[in-house]
C-alpha cells in the first residue's frame, strides 16, 4: 500500500468515526431530551395552559432540532473528506444547540416546580383560613345552643 493510499484509508476511518462519534452524541442528546420530556409532561398536567402550551412549544422545538442532528450525522458518514469534516462541525454546533435547549427546558422545569410549589403553599394557607373560620363558627354555635 502506497503513502497516498494509506493516508486516504486513514482518513476515511477517522471520517467513520467523527461520524459515529456525532450519531452517539445526537443518541444521547435524544434519550437527555426524552427525558425533560417525560419530566415536563407531568408538569404540564399540574399547570395551567398558558405554561403548558409554552412548554410543549420549546420540547417540539428541541425534539426538531435533534432530529435534524441525527439526520445529519448519518448523512456524513456517507460522504467524502471534505462533506465529512462541514458535517462534522455542524453536527457539533447543533450538539451545543441541543444541549442549550435541554438547559432551556430544564430550567422551565424548575420554574414551574417553583409555581406549582406557590401554588400549594397557597392552598394549604387558604385551607387553614377555612379551618379556623369553621372552628370560630363552631364555637359560635356551641356557645349560642
Amino acid at each position: 500500500m502506497d503513502r497516498k493510499t494509506g493516508a486516504a484509508l486513514a482518513v476515511a476511518i477517522i471520517g467513520v468515526i467523527v461520524g459515529v462519534v456525532g450519531i452517539v452524541m445526537a443518541k444521547d442528546a435524544n434519550d437527555a431530551n426524552q427525558d425533560t420530556q417525560a419530566q415536563l409532561e407531568q408538569q404540564i398536567k399540574q399547570n395551567d395552559r398558558s405554561s403548558a402550551a409554552k412548554v410543549a412549544a420549546a420540547a417540539a422545538a428541541a425534539k426538531l432540532v435533534e432530529k435534524k442532528a441525527a439526520n445529519r450525522a448519518d448523512k456524513a458518514e456517507q460522504q467524502d473528506e471534505s462533506s465529512l469534516k462541514s458535517a462534522e462541525q455542524k453536527d457539533s454546533s447543533q450538539v451545543s444547540a441541543n444541549a442549550s435547549g435541554i438547559q432551556t427546558l430544564d430550567d422551565k422545569v424548575n420554574e414551574l416546580s417553583e409555581e406549582i410549589g406557590d401554588v400549594e403553599g397557597k392552598q394549604k394557607a387558604n385551607i387553614a383560613k377555612v379551618n379556623a373560620r369553621i372552628d370560630q363558627l363552631a364555637a359560635r354555635v356551641d356557645a349560642g345552643g
